[in-house]
């Protein structure tokens, strides 16, 4: 299990408690997302591929930006709001090579390297996966935690960098983002799937989580 926790001098004296069995917990929901999409991914890219959860981080907003700016400077990203029990933004992106190949699987033909846009179709090609990855994430978290919550459906975002700083001005988030990095092996692709919740959602959510065994008793 990989797990990181990244902070920087913006939250240096907040006090923050993520105890390990919430951190496992939440870690055993993604990758059972990740599992149950096995089916509908390999049907939906015509191949047996593999997906599984390599890497979960939490971190502050500044540190993604970062993390953008230098490993993602060329990025498909969508975006997905989700309220109920708990609230906050989900972002999916990957790099633009790896949504090229993406499409070139999905629909089996070569594009031309020289069209720097994606028509409508691509986009819903991508969309569609998002939207798959999406479902079996919220599938697996309602499970584990008994949460009742939904989101909207993905939507394209054209620039990621000034819409994370939008969300985060707009809406009252935690100090922590929720960085989960899913790996296709076979096409050796990256999804970045960034949760940003609401400051009273991780709370709710790592309790539910993580009931009564965990409980301080008195």
């Amino acid at each position: 299990m990989q797990v990181a926790i990244e902070q920087d001098e913006s939250i240096i004296h907040q006090q923050i408690c993520l105890l390990p069995q919430e951190i496992e917990k939440l870690y055993e929901a993604a990758q059972m997302g990740a599992s149950s999409a096995l089916s509908s991914l390999r049907n939906f890219l015509g191949t047996q591929a593999e997906i599984h959860l390599n890497c979960l981080s939490f971190m502050t907003l500044p540190i993604l930006l970062d993390r953008i700016r230098m490993f993602y400077p060329e990025h498909v990203a969508f975006h997905l709001r989700f309220s109920g029990e708990i609230c906050g933004e989900i972002y999916t992106f990957f790099q633009e090579k790896d949504a090229l190949a993406l499409i070139q699987q999905m629909m089996g033909a070569k594009r031309n390297k020289n069209n720097k846009s994606f028509n409508r179709v691509e986009i819903s090609v991508l969309t569609e996966l998002v939207n798959i990855l999406s479902n079996c994430f919220w599938r697996s978290l309602t499970e584990k935690a008994a949460i009742n919550w939904w989101f909207t459906p993905p939507a394209r975002v054209s620039d990621l960098q000034r819409v994370l700083n939008y969300s985060a001005k707009v809406y009252n988030l935690d100090h922590l983002l929720v960085h989960y990095e899913y790996l296709i092996e076979s096409l050796e692709i990256r999804v970045q799937l960034i949760m940003l919740p609401t400051k009273s959602t991780m709370k709710k959510l790592l309790t539910k989580l993580t009931p009564a065994p965990f409980a301080e008793t008195e």
